[in-house]
């Protein structure tokens, strides 16, 4: 009698299904992670429900701890798919200051919402909707990659809402057009920031928003063009730049500070892409003085 042989067409369909249900179960659980974890909230990071026109949108609050009521509120802005649990870090390195809030934007996060993605237009205007919902008619807005675009696109179409406007890693670089280019960017990026890496968050958000949702925010990115934007904002504007970022290089940082008729620019040596979570202390000392020089609330 023959030795019986390993039927390697069954071993790798059985792995191959193992895997996928290993995958699958890890996407629900991910998809599960709460809102606000235990750190967070001992932290004192408060959350809320907003709706917002016909977005429901979360938001999370670091209440101002020095006690500068009159001060205008700081509002953070999250870059692509990833959501405002990213921001945490930088809005408590600016609450002894400020009275900071971080929304999720509709279909990121715990901002659900069913329907196809939303343009950078549609974004900024979600944006608008959220301020007017929590009564804040004027504010300084603080954005991070992706999230620079989307507030390029609502200082450009809602001037008298900004007071004033710091642009960190602003995408896209128009050098490096190209899906491509920019997972090579990106993956360099996340070589550079392994130290404190916020991949655990991007697996997190990227579950909550869901593939489809994150491929036609990709494609919305690459669409828009954020240097046809900058001409037209007339609100105070710091871009930062990390010396060390290859997703938003300094020269493409620095050209974007030239085209905004009152930009202006400044580098943090070291820096990375994801200042507001990896060097969020550094990023919050660099921009404090700009912030600092913003209007009251009346």
């Amino acid at each position: 009698m023959s030795s019986a042989r390993p039927n390697w067409r069954v071993l790798a369909g059985v792995g191959a299904g193992a895997l996928a249900a290993w995958a699958a179960f890890e996407w629900m659980r991910l998809k599960r992670t709460p809102a606000l974890s235990d750190e967070s909230a001992r932290a004192g990071i408060t959350v809320r429900y907003t709706q917002a026109g016909p977005y429901r949108m979360f938001s999370r609050h670091a209440a101002c701890a020095g006690g500068h009521a009159s001060r205008l509120r700081v509002v953070l802005v999250h870059g692509l798919v990833i959501s405002s649990r990213y921001m945490e870090p930088l809005a408590l390195a600016l609450r002894n200051d400020f009275d900071v809030h971080a929304p999720d934007l509709p279909g990121f996060g715990e901002s659900a919402m069913r329907g196809s993605a939303l343009s950078v237009p549609e974004l900024a205007d979600a944006l608008r909707l959220w301020l007017g919902a929590r009564g804040i008619e004027r504010a300084m807005f603080v954005g991070n990659s992706f999230g620079c675009q989307i507030l390029a696109d609502f200082a450009a179409r809602y001037p008298e809402a900004v007071d004033r406007l710091v642009l960190q890693g602003p995408t896209v670089d128009p050098d490096a057009r190209s899906l491509v280019a920019q997972i090579a960017r990106d993956w360099r990026n996340g070589r550079r920031e392994q130290a404190r890496s916020s991949a655990s968050i991007g697996r997190v958000d990227y579950a909550k928003a869901g593939m489809v949702r994150a491929l036609a925010t990709m494609r919305a990115l690459m669409r828009d063009r954020i240097e046809r934007k900058l001409a037209r904002i007339a609100a105070p504007t710091l871009v930062v730049a990390g010396s060390r970022d290859p997703v938003a290089p300094l020269a493409w940082a620095s050209e974007v500070a030239a085209r905004i008729p009152n930009g202006a620019l400044v580098t943090i040596e070291g820096g990375t892409h994801t200042l507001n979570y990896v060097y969020p202390h550094s990023f919050a000392l660099a921009i404090r003085p700009f912030l600092l020089q913003g209007g009251t609330s009346s």
